[in-house]
């Protein structure tokens, strides 16, 4: 699964021995120039809703979420980093670490494994559907073709980058695109923040001092907060960063401070980004009293209030959340799916050992699913149907996998016999807990809400 020429340069040239305070200063230097997965994970995980979300929290409730998307960022954080380390410190994947679970003489493990691999074609297929959809539409926003036809050429034009990208360039591609797209979108982020001329201190407050609006009700603002850390704290792309590491050459746990450096950095460029988006919503929109119920509202109303420039920059934030989710999501989803395919299924089982001295992008398993979820999906910018339905009914099914990924990490990462000094501490088994609970009852809640049980 590693990338041995990137694992070769990419080898720890600072250790825990160095001196103080210079060899710390070293390190973190190191560290930095390094960094990269967590960059690539936070794209994954940023779609376009993820845009309106924040946009539409600043919107409505002006300063006082910024706080509740900090909460939501460090759930996120406690999960992934938990998984990430079970990896570095035991040498596995993170799937064949699940698989070693039994219960008696039962390998619970294995229909846990083999229920990802059947769960990841479909959510992958639909949720591409969605994002080539957007991907076209934002892309249309900001150069709109003399056609009506021109939203759905740029969704090809952007799906067979994407796919060039990823079939020929792999993981190593996709890190250097990621790294220059957050630089730029965080930097638009920063700038329709400033122009919207917040209130300092209100947006210290929001950040700093958690409360809940009355604005829209006090019920109201409680749901979209439990609602963001269920939805966006816990998901099936908290497997996408143990995978990304594994690329980057990271298989020992002499990387295990460089690793969550790495993602505490990716981390905090995705709340900075969120935090703006807020800001900037807050102060130009909340005033207005203006509600926003999509991606085309967002757009439009910030290029009313901010003229060409808003059009810009949110077109651009659209259209970077939609093509980076896209090449970095099906990335993930291919070398995961090569890992299952090559561990589970024994016609096309290859030794772990084996598979590590090999380079993924050249696995006919990571090229087959790649053509497939860039190709497949390609029916929706011809038949001009958008099927929120599907995607709504894929969202809560795999809202409940949720629990089928956290309770086996607990059970991994609390084992000594795997893990040894790294067991888990109270308050990560608490937070994956609570994030396991608070899944579990909005994927009841979102089920009723489609077939109107409740």
């Amino acid at each position: 699964m590693t990338d041995r020429s990137s694992a070769a340069t990419d080898q720890p040239e600072f250790t825990a021995k160095s001196p103080a305070p210079a060899g710390l200063i070293s390190r973190s230097l190191g560290w930095t120039l390094s960094v990269g997965p967590g960059l690539v994970y936070i794209l994954s995980i940023l779609g376009s809703g993820d845009i309106v979300a924040n946009a539409t929290a600043g919107a409505s409730y002006g300063y006082s979420l910024i706080w509740a998307l900090g909460l939501t960022l460090i759930f996120r954080f406690v999960w992934v980093n938990t998984s990430a380390k079970y990896v570095l410190v035991s040498g596995e994947t993170l799937l064949a670490g699940y698989r070693r679970i039994r219960l008696g003489s039962w390998r619970i493990g294995e229909w846990v494994v083999w229920t990802i691999l059947i769960a990841l074609i479909p959510q992958r297929h639909v949720v591409n559907a969605y994002l080539i959809v957007m991907c076209g539409s934002s892309a249309h926003l900001l150069m709109p073709l003399p056609t009506e036809w021109s939203a759905s050429i740029w969704a090809l034009f952007f799906t067979l980058i994407g796919f060039a990208m990823m079939f020929w360039g792999g993981y190593p591609t996709i890190e250097a695109f990621c790294k220059v797209l957050i630089t730029v979108m965080g930097a638009s982020m920063v700038m329709a923040a400033l122009l919207s001329r917040p209130d300092p201190a209100a947006m210290l407050q929001g950040m700093l001092i958690p409360s809940v609006p009355q604005s829209e009700g006090l019920y109201s603002a409680v749901l979209i907060i439990i609602a963001l850390i269920g939805t966006e704290a816990g998901s099936m792309a908290n497997l996408h960063y143990p995978y990304f590491i594994l690329e980057k050459g990271w298989n020992n746990v002499s990387y295990l401070q460089r690793q969550r450096f790495d993602l505490a950095l990716g981390v905090i460029c995705m709340f900075l980004m969120g935090a703006m988006l807020q800001v900037a919503a807050a102060a130009s929109i909340h005033p207005l009293g203006i509600q926003m119920e999509g991606a085309d509202d967002l757009v439009r109303i910030f290029s009313e209030t901010q003229g060409v420039l808003g059009l810009v920059v949110f077109g651009l934030g659209l259209w970077g959340a939609s093509f980076s989710s896209l090449v970095s999501s099906n990335t993930a989803g291919a070398l995961i799916m090569t890992d299952l395919c090559r561990s589970l299924i024994p016609a096309l089982r290859i030794p772990r050992e084996v598979r590590e001295k090999q380079n993924a992008k050249h696995d006919p398993i990571y090229r087959w699913a790649i053509a497939f979820w860039s190709f497949s999906p390609l029916y929706i910018i011809f038949i001009g149907v958008r099927p929120v339905w599907l995607v709504l009914i894929v969202s809560s099914m795999v809202a409940f996998l949720i629990p089928l990924l956290a309770l086996p990490l607990l059970v991994i990462t609390n084992n000594r016999e795997l893990v040894g000094e790294y067991k888990n501490g109270w308050l990560t088994n608490t937070v994956i807990v609570m994030l396991v609970v608070v899944a579990v009852y909005f994927g009841f809640w979102n089920i009723g809400e489609m077939w109107g049980l409740w």
